[in-house]
């Protein structure tokens, strides 16, 4: 299997090294066989042809999504999503993380919103939704690290939600699949981002009844998800 990073956060260094280690970690717990690349389009680096990999995954970042004019490499990105989304069944599969479900659906029709109650940092219980996010998933709820201030607000119409509130979704292709959550993320990742954070994410959010949020060093399902996307993603 063959497996092409696309970074879309700005942290270089130690920061970089740890979020993108974690992700190459994880993959390689189910596919230790794996070959993975990292493009890093914010350098500068021009994406690959995606016919070249089995499976690309859009990272999680912060360049503002709302803008009317997205920075070139986010152009870039929204028009691979189209390309893979229209491509043939069978072919390269799509991974979004956070951002990168957000930027899945900007492209292809979706609209995007803001957390009414702030940033939403720590691991969060996912209701998943019967049958298709259980089937998916084989359990009821998912522990899954959040690290966000935005979310989906309407749905692009080739898209089928696995957990409520848009949390992860499946396009009906089965070629494309996202997440909000970060499964990827570590309980020191979330530490070091927030110590690296200028206020938009440590500014104080306020109480939402709707949802459980514990603490970033809660126990969380991030193995267990990694290793059925892992399984969706050799599959043909």
């Amino acid at each position: 299997m063959k497996i092409l990073i696309i970074k879309a956060f700005a942290a270089q260094g130690s920061l970089e090294t740890e979020i993108l280690g974690s992700y190459v970690k994880h993959i390689h717990a189910s596919r230790p066989e794996a070959s993975v690349q990292v493009c890093r389009p914010t350098s500068g680096e021009e994406l690959p042809d995606p016919a070249q990999y089995d499976l690309l995954i859009v990272t999680g970042g912060a360049f503002d999504l709302f803008t009317t004019e997205p920075a070139p490499w986010v152009q870039s990105i929204l028009e691979l999503v189209r390309t893979l989304e229209n491509g043939r069944p069978g072919g390269t599969k799509l991974l979004g993380i956070c951002w990168g479900q957000q930027v899945v659906q900007l492209a292809l029709g979706g609209r995007l919103g803001a957390l009414s109650e702030g940033p939403r940092v720590g691991v969060q219980d996912i209701p998943l939704l019967k049958p298709q996010g259980t089937d998916f998933f084989g359990r009821d709820v998912l522990l899954l690290h959040k690290f966000h201030r935005r979310k989906i607000a309407s749905l692009s119409d080739g898209f089928v939600p696995l957990a409520a509130d848009y949390e992860i979704l499946m396009s009906k292709s089965r070629q494309i699949l996202t997440f909000q959550s970060h499964p990827e993320m570590s309980a020191e990742i979330s530490q070091h981002l927030l110590d690296a954070d200028t206020g938009f994410y440590t500014e104080t959010a306020s109480p939402n009844p709707a949802i459980t949020m514990r603490g970033i060093d809660h126990a969380h399902d991030g193995e267990h998800v990694w290793a059925r996307i892992l399984e969706w993603a050799s599959v043909p």
